[in-house]
């Protein structure tokens, strides 16, 4: 599957390479260096978020101290990149979060300094650019999960979102591909990825999204693995 889906990629590939998080399991050196072995095949650039799986769970002190250490070293010097072309920019956001005070840690938040410095970006950017925001965490629980924990400070971002004319927004952890916009009036489009490469199915097959703007709208292709080869699910206009 995993050498089917570096195929797929290269036969057609993107202009970007958007991962929102979780390239490891327990960020441990060995699943960063095969995740971006793996990554570094796809002849495509690269702009990619941290997941809470992307921070160790073993060593308290480093989670603490130097949570993004591994990500740095092995993915990049960012955890917040942009990406930008004449036609479109995408823009990083990390959601998660080293500790807090309850038990599960893997609960994302988008911090007030973190917004700020997002709407900043957003407001830099030239007019009549697509705008793409990167995340891990939900904005808003998919139709599969209705109940589903959201990043903290959901709203208040979504409503940045649309002050700065955001027409996608990408996320994943939850394992359940979804495809939906904010509200009735449209224009600000949210796309949760399904899992392309774990086994943490969720009672979904692999998949991954292929999103094509054109004349400033997104069409969203999911493509799914059915055991042989990857292939189109229906399209999903935005």
């Amino acid at each position: 599957m995993v050498a089917a889906l570096a195929a797929d990629l290269t036969q057609n590939p993107p202009d970007l390479v958007a991962v929102s998080g979780d390239l490891t399991q327990g960020a441990r050196h060995r699943e960063f260096e095969a995740a971006m072995t793996f990554l570094r095949t796809i002849p495509a650039p690269l702009l990619a978020v941290p997941g809470n799986h992307d921070m160790t769970p073993y060593d308290v002190i480093e989670r603490f101290s130097d949570p993004y250490g591994r990500w740095r070293r092995h993915v990049g010097p960012e955890t917040e990149p942009t990406w930008q072309d004449p036609e479109l920019a995408v823009v990083g956001l990390n959601t998660a979060r080293r500790g807090g005070l309850y038990l599960n840690w893997a609960r994302g938040r988008v911090s007030r300094s973190r917004l700020a410095r997002l709407e900043a970006r957003l407001a830099a950017l030239p007019d009549g650019v697509f705008r793409i925001v990167v995340a891990h965490h939900p904005f808003m629980a998919p139709s599969l999960a209705p109940k589903a924990r959201l990043v903290g400070n959901a709203a208040p971002a979504l409503a940045a979102f649309m002050r700065h004319g955001v027409g996608l927004v990408l996320t994943g952890h939850l394992h359940l591909g979804d495809v939906r916009p904010v509200d009735s009036v449209g224009g600000l489009l949210l796309v949760q990825a399904a899992t392309a490469t774990s086994t943490r199915l969720r009672g979904t097959p692999n998949a991954y999204n292929r999103i094509t703007i054109q004349d400033g709208r997104a069409t969203v292709v999911a493509r799914v693995w059915d055991g042989a080869a990857w292939r189109d699910a229906p399209v999903i206009p935005g």
